[in-house]
């Protein structure tokens, strides 16, 4: 089956790789892929956001290769690196892309601004200002598309670009996130999607990727910066007229050409959603918010069209189409219920599953290990029994999971479909706005966490998954079970 090449540009393309990594955890479905491949392009390779998703990313691997099956939703679906793909025997974890000539370098050593005569220095020094010629793009291009855009421009000939182009199969995919009102993500967008449509001999696969289907989601502003401290050079009062110039752009040069397949615009009211201003590296690291998950959705969304939808001809496609996001309800508090049909049955069953198991292996896995559901069979879900490796690991996903449902929480507008912090009695109405379902004519029926144990006690009796031979994978699999029919069972949706 075909694979998912998912470019992600800048802080706001990591941030929504997060939000889809997390999403795939939880068991969300996706279609017409076997495998995600994500290709992140930020200079910046100490961003905070960077290095986060990074981290994420490569758990998320370490616990689908030890517990993933055909029996189970959490982690099913594989990511994997350019490396892995490409049968070269060499395994790597290493998502992150460097643009020649950036590291260690001043924009004015790139161009080589010393060495031009008088007059390409005056012209030179029109393109650019001064503050631009000297910027250190160790940290990114700091809001300034113009950088970026020269700078990019070398992604062709990049050995990352090449090793792309000679793994991308005729029926692969490609979506590429960024944001509108910043520098790399502007900029990166219209040369990616360019040199994939323009790639032309002795790239590999130059044919398929001319006729490649293609989506792209550009983010517009959904935060501003609290530069108080002044530790941060971006300007957040020029996001709206950077967002208006780029878009001017893309109409003419995206949209306007029919090179997408299919564009997402996503956006919000940045009046009252302020983050800390930071350049970028460690600090540069903003809490997770609604719009990265609904980015994510929109990857979702452009992988279940069917190919006869996006047809392509010589490289033009033939009927491109533009979708916007928006919710069922307005408000700045979401929950489930807010949503629109096609989110919430992409999320609402994936996040309620996963956090029950979450909240199950965090508290209580220990407590209950001499339930039935923890000693039948062979491969028992007792800790000891459990790889230790694979334990730190999803302990260490649990918590980045836990961290981005609690910020996402925090926004000024804010996602609080999901309460992660009930315990026994409460721990089935998690779901905001959805209270635990009772019989009232049936006073013996268990209920919260007695109720969950003997749902995981019925999986384990009714779906043998002992016979998966390996107690990382039955308990992946009994949890994933338990938690659907408990859903069904005890909790409106």
């Amino acid at each position: 089956m075909a694979k998912l090449f998912v470019f992600a540009i800048g802080g706001t393309g990591s941030r929504v790789v997060k939000a889809l990594t997390m999403l795939l955890a939880s068991g969300m479905k996706i279609e017409n892929t076997e495998r995600v491949i994500p290709i992140i392009i930020d200079p910046d390779s100490a961003n905070g956001d960077l290095t986060r998703t990074e981290e994420i990313i490569r758990l998320y691997k370490n616990i689908h290769k030890k517990s993933s099956s055909d029996k189970g939703s959490f982690f099913k679906v594989p990511i994997n690196s350019l490396d892995e793909i490409r049968d070269t025997g060499f395994v790597s974890d290493h998502f992150k892309y460097e643009i020649e000539g950036v590291k260690d370098n001043l924009f004015r050593d790139f161009i080589g601004y010393s060495e031009l005569d008088k007059s390409n220095k005056a012209l030179a020094s029109v393109l650019f200002s001064k503050d631009n010629l000297d910027a250190d793009m160790d940290m990114g291009f700091k809001g300034n598309p113009n950088i970026g855009s020269v700078v990019l421009n070398k992604f062709r000939d990049s050995d990352f670009f090449q090793e792309f182009a000679q793994s991308f199969g005729e029926d692969d995919r490609a979506f590429i996130i960024s944001s509108i009102f910043g520098g790399t993500g502007a900029a990166g967008f219209p040369i990616i999607l360019k040199n994939i449509r323009g790639a032309q001999p002795p790239i590999p696969n130059h044919i398929n990727l001319q006729n490649a289907k293609v989506g792209a989601i550009t983010i517009m502003p959904y935060f501003s910066i609290n530069d108080t401290g002044r530790k941060t050079v971006i300007d957040s009062n020029t996001f709206i007229s950077k967002t208006k110039a780029a878009l001017s752009y893309y109409a003419r040069n995206v949209s306007g050409n029919n090179s997408l397949n299919a564009l997402y615009y996503i956006g919000d009211d940045l009046t009252d959603n302020r983050v800390e201003g930071a350049d970028g590296a460690a600090e540069q690291k903003n809490n997770a918010h609604f719009i990265e998950l609904a980015s994510a959705l929109a990857i979702v969304d452009f992988m279940k069209k069917a190919d006869a939808d996006l047809s392509i001809s010589s490289g033009r496609v033939n009927n491109p189409q533009y979708f916007e996001y928006g919710l069922k309800n307005s408000t700045d508090k979401i929950e489930f219920k807010d949503l629109g049909n096609a989110s919430h049955d992409a999320i609402s069953r994936p996040l309620t599953q996963y956090t029950l198991f979450e909240i199950f292996f965090k508290q209580y896995l220990d407590e209950t290990s001499t339930k039935v559901y923890a000693t039948n069979g062979n491969n028992k879900l007792q800790r000891q029994f459990l790889d230790k490796r694979f334990v730190e690991d999803l302990k260490k996903f649990n918590l980045h999971f836990e961290d981005w449902l609690s910020e996402m929480s925090r926004s000024s507008v804010s996602f609080n479909a999901i309460n992660k912090n009930v315990q026994r009695k409460d721990i089935l109405n998690l779901v905001t706005g959805s209270p635990e379902k009772t019989n009232k004519f049936n006073p013996l029926e268990k209920r919260a966490l007695e109720a969950y144990i003997e749902e995981l006690a019925r999986v384990d009796e009714k779906e043998n998954f002992d016979a998966l031979g390996d107690s990382n994978k039955k308990l992946l699999a009994t949890f994933a079970s338990a938690t659907g029919n408990i859903i069904t069972k005890k909790i409106s949706l």
